[in-house]
């Protein structure tokens, strides 16, 4: 059996990512309209069609069929073109002994905090 789309899961996952449909689209490599009627639930994507757009919203497929309620992907795809400076720190990040993640980790954490401080 296909896993159906939950269109109300399509949807918040691309507002959590502050993207347009125009822009959700594009990012997919699928025509605007198709997008637009997935978004809908007047159209039924592919399973194929369904972990693409999961890899490009940053969120899991399990999110986006209903199957739960935790938006955050197993696995991150990171595009040199779309985003090249996160791109360097994962690709750069492979080679890091456990020392090295644990810090950056640290880093990471410490300008998270520091961001929140300043809204």
């Amino acid at each position: 059996m296909q896993p159906v789309l939950v269109p109300e899961k399509l949807k918040i996952a691309r507002e959590r990512l502050d993207i347009t449909k125009v822009e959700a689209a594009k990012r997919m490599s699928i025509p605007q309209s198709s997008y637009v009627r997935y978004e809908n639930g007047q159209r039924k994507p592919t399973h194929a069609t369904i972990v693409q757009m999961a890899q490009v919203l940053g969120t899991s497929v399990d999110y986006l069929i209903g199957k739960t309620n935790d938006d955050k992907a197993d696995t991150v795809i990171v595009h040199k073109e779309n985003e090249p400076e996160l791109y360097e720190i994962a690709s750069g990040a492979q080679d890091f002994n456990e020392e090295q993640l644990n810090r950056l980790l640290m880093y990471y954490k410490e300008i998270i905090k520091l961001s929140k401080k300043k809204k």
